[in-house]
């Protein structure tokens, strides 16, 4: 999974219990329970969400850590222009 490491473990449980939701959400169409079905679907949209958003925040940081690397490359000290933005 594409998360931060302080996020895996989280991320981890919110693939398990996506993973047990969808197979309820599986069991309740087969046996013809339509709205425990979509109760389950429900389940699963909202904990795939969550897990969404690990993965956004890792791409985020990595974006950040790209922009970084490159504004090193140039010569750039990223330390300087961080203290120029706070004192605004």
């Amino acid at each position: 999974m594409n998360v931060l490491p302080q996020d895996r473990e989280l991320a981890e449980k919110l693939w398990g219990c996506g993973c047990i939701y969808l197979d309820r959400a599986r069991v309740a169409w087969v046996n013809s329970c339509f709205d425990d079905a979509e109760r389950w679907m429900t389940e699963f949209r909202r904990y795939k969400r969550d897990l969404d958003k690990l993965v956004r925040k890792k791409e985020e940081h990595d974006k950040l850590a790209e922009l970084v690397a490159s504004m090193k490359e140039r010569g750039i000290d990223i330390m300087l222009v961080v203290r120029k933005g706070n004192e605004q």
